[in-house]
């Protein structure tokens, strides 16, 4: 029993968990937790059965595939209250992060952000696209 109510607790910690990280990480830790990183203005959100879809127009990529012009995201709307995060408007700009598990995090992008990130991407990384 005292497992499984151990077990219940972290369950209920992991959110939390995930919206500290998406209101405080900083550039070096996006890079470390996400596959795919990557700048985008928002062209059409829709909600369905409790999940936004986010149509994106990709503007950069900090890491991850650079050849993509568009991308959609699906994310649970529930996230944007219970994570304190802003649930963007059609015209925002943001940054996607998607890590090897399909998590994805979306959160306000701001031009001085996005200079941060460029100054940490590492070497390895696909030269960024800019439009």
């Amino acid at each position: 029993m005292r497992h499984i109510l151990a077990f219940a607790a972290l369950l209920l910690c992991l959110p939390a968990k995930a919206c500290l990280f998406a209101r405080d990480a900083q550039p070096k830790d996006w890079l470390e937790w996400a596959s795919v990183l990557l700048a985008a203005d928002v062209t059409a959100l829709a909600e369905d059965k409790g999940t936004d879809t986010v149509r994106l127009a990709v503007r950069e990529a900090f890491k991850g595939p650079a050849a993509a012009e568009t991308a959609t995201l699906q994310v649970p709307s529930r996230m944007w209250s219970s994570c304190r995060l802003e649930r963007p408007a059609v015209g925002a700009h943001v940054l996607v992060a998607i890590n090897p598990n399909g998590d994805a995090l979306l959160v306000p992008l701001t031009e001085d952000y996005a200079g941060r990130l460029r100054s940490v991407k590492p070497p390895s990384t696909p030269a960024s696209t800019s439009k």
